[in-house]
């Protein structure tokens, strides 16, 4: 069996220990809800859920990679050495993009500005092909929206301002409907 490192190993304990933690205490909300069958508790033990398969899906690409290549190879780090104004500016965006996205979503709401945020930020991480800046931030969109709003029943915010809120609510009613 592949070495791994000890970065490796505690970030899968880390993940499985906050999963474990917040489905013990998810438990504390466990109520029934008239209209809906998996209770309060459904949709934050979803989010559990997927956070444990996604520690125990990167414990696998951590073995699986640690096997074809060895752990540290300092030659592969240099792709990501960028350097100069561009670099910098590039980051800032990076960072400030998710507090604009926050700052607008009571506003506009996640139904209109979600695939925006999602193909400008893959944009910001480097990929300029328009086919995937297109495809991945709606498959992710499509994703999320129809588990939370049609099988887990979370409101997510619609937007209050004009024409938003509209938007926003005309989808939830289509995904519900």
């Amino acid at each position: 069996m592949a070495k791994l490192t000890g970065g490796q190993w505690f970030e899968v304990v880390v993940w499985l220990a906050v999963a474990a933690v917040a489905y013990g205490f998810s438990f504390e909300f466990d109520r029934n809800i008239e209209f809906y069958r998996f209770g309060a508790s459904g949709w934050p033990r979803l989010i559990i859920l997927f956070i444990a398969l996604g520690a125990i899906g990167q414990f696998v690409q951590d073995l699986i990679q640690s096997q074809k290549k060895p752990l540290y190879d300092p030659g592969y780090f240099a792709q990501f050495a960028e350097h100069g104004p561009r670099f910098f500016v590039r980051m800032g965006l990076t960072l400030a993009l998710p507090m604009v996205y926050a700052s607008l979503m009571q506003g506009m709401g996640y139904y209109f500005l979600t695939p925006f945020f999602l193909a400008g930020y893959l944009y910001l991480t480097g990929e300029h092909r328009v086919s995937r800046l297109i495809l991945v931030p709606l498959v992710i969109y499509a994703v999320i929206t129809i588990i939370f709003t049609r099988f887990a029943y979370v409101g997510l915010p619609t937007g209050y301002w004009p024409g938003f809120y509209d938007f926003g609510n005309w989808f939830v009613v289509f995904l519900r409907g």
